[in-house]
């Protein structure tokens, strides 16, 4: 990178690369320890999978509001502030002592992430010159990368050879440092004046998504209980709502041009949406099934997930190539049949003495069909979007995708509560999550057959641009967190 970037922007990529590495590795890292903290905390593994949706409900309540928040108090002086509480709510959630207080850490814990994480983005986007904000984004895209590929086995070595608490308490000195280096080396941004906040299509937004999402999660004490059905009708008549407020105010806090366009509509909530949900689902199904029931200490499982991750690291550069040489069609649906027969496989396989090899190259299969399926439908999200309804695609694209991640969590946690309970047991055992995961491969099944009628032939894949206009970058950045 062209002398490695002037001292300004130096500071500025530090800062927001720092930013969204914390974010990623948090959720990367936690996810081996949840058999680990449901033993310290008496409750059944499963119970947990609302730690992780929470965490992610309150990444997307939380986006619409931050873009304004930045503008309204300066974004230096929020992402300070957003960084000491994501250090504050990580050590709340290193000393709890139960299900309750852990979730209520978590939840405030993901509201700081999504301040931090897009302001920090922010403060990059102002702070470098034009002619270096390419190289300078492309330096920060890499924490997103290396963060998930690395968590996995980070966190098994510290549950396995300390407490889970570390995880979060690792959060700390990174969290200090990061606040001193933005206080040291960021200059200090003055407010700007924001356009009027739309108070009650943000509350009318985010109690909808947080009631249902949490709602859905709960299913896993019973269909019979009432708390997850008033969650989830609530949630809908707070949409309801919602829909009405925004089709009716003047200047909205989300718009929905962009759903009018059918391959937008298509990646965002429907087939394309759903045929990544196996992809969200293995979030919490393999963390928990490598330990629970193949019997892999957590840094084992931890280490057999980068197998998972680097799948997907590898791929990336081949991705284009592909879809110009075999078609955009052929190529996205070939990749989404082999990475669920690589999902079943994982979920068929039986202990022996090539259990961990054969275990490795499955996961490997899976993270190179989700990432050439991910950038497919990101490609058809955005490919036939013009520039007016660009900003509203960008912020619904966001919104949905923290949805799906958290509904694959939700989803998956369930099914497996619902096994577990047909067969008489208080927790999954391995048949369960055998089963649990042939669902979710039948769920994508039927959504790959649903998405080859709905998509076109050939298609120009979204990636990003080797000279894209500084200009347009900052304006595309800005419509994330507006």
């Amino acid at each position: 990178m062209r002398r490695l970037l002037e001292l300004k922007s130096r500071n500025a990529v530090l800062v927001a690369a720092s930013a969204m590495f914390m974010a990623q590795l948090d959720g990367a890292v936690l996810v081996i320890a949840l058999p680990r903290i449901a033993r310290d905390f008496h409750v059944p593994v499963i119970s947990l999978s609302l730690s992780i949706t929470i965490y992610l409900t309150m990444l997307v309540a939380m986006l619409p509001i931050s873009g304004w928040c930045a503008d309204r108090f300066g974004a230096k002086r929020v992402f300070m502030a957003a960084t000491l509480g994501f250090a504050f709510f990580s050590l709340c959630c290193a000393l709890s002592t139960g299900l309750c207080s852990f979730v209520l850490a978590r939840a405030l814990q993901g509201a700081a992430a999504a301040l931090f994480a897009p302001v920090g983005r922010l403060i990059l986007l102002r702070q470098t010159p034009k002619h270096e904000l390419v190289d300078a984004l492309a330096i920060t895209a890499m924490p997103m990368l290396i963060a998930p590929t690395l968590g996995p086995s980070l966190g098994g070595f510290i549950v396995q050879y300390a407490r889970w608490e570390y995880i979060f308490l690792l959060n700390l000195p990174i969290s200090v440092l990061l606040f001193l280096a933005t206080r040291a080396t960021i200059p200090r941004m003055e407010p700007e004046a924001p356009r009027k906040l739309d108070i009650v299509g943000a509350i009318l937004v985010s109690g909808a998504l947080t009631a249902v999402l949490t709602g859905i999660d709960r299913l896993v004490i019973g269909f019979d209980a009432l708390l997850p059905w008033g969650l989830i009708l609530g949630g809908l008549v707070l949409a309801g709502a919602a829909w009405r407020h925004l089709e009716s105010h003047p200047s909205p806090i989300l718009t929905f041009g962009a759903m009018r366009n059918p391959g937008f509509r298509t990646a965002a909530i429907g087939a394309g949406a759903v045929v990544r949900l196996p992809a969200r689902a293995m979030l919490l199904g393999l963390p928990l099934m490598l330990q629970l029931g193949f019997g892999f200490s957590p840094l084992w499982a931890g280490v057999m997930l980068i197998a998972l991750n680097g799948g997907d690291l590898v791929t990336k550069p081949l991705i284009k190539p592909a879809f110009d040489r075999y078609g955009y069609r052929q190529t996205t649906i070939a990749g989404s049949l082999t990475g669920l027969a690589a999902l079943a496989f994982i979920a068929l396989a039986r202990p022996g003495t090539l259990l961990a090899p054969l275990l490795l190259a499955a996961l490997t299969v899976c993270g190179m069909a989700r990432s050439l399926t991910f950038t497919a439908m990101t490609s058809l999200s955005f490919s036939s979007l013009t520039a007016s309804t660009m900003t509203s695609g960008n912020i619904i694209a966001s919104i949905s995708m923290q949805i799906f991640n958290a509904l694959g969590v939700s989803i998956t946690a369930v099914i497996l509560s619902l096994l577990a309970k047909l067969g008489g047991r208080a927790e999954p055992a391995m048949i369960d999550y055998r089963h649990a995961m042939l669902v979710i491969v039948l769920i994508g099944l039927a959504a790959t057959i649903r998405l080859r009628n709905q998509i076109p032939e050939d298609l120009a894949p979204a990636r990003p641009r080797v000279r894209e206009d500084p200009e347009e970058a900052r304006e595309r950045a800005r419509g994330d967190l507006d």
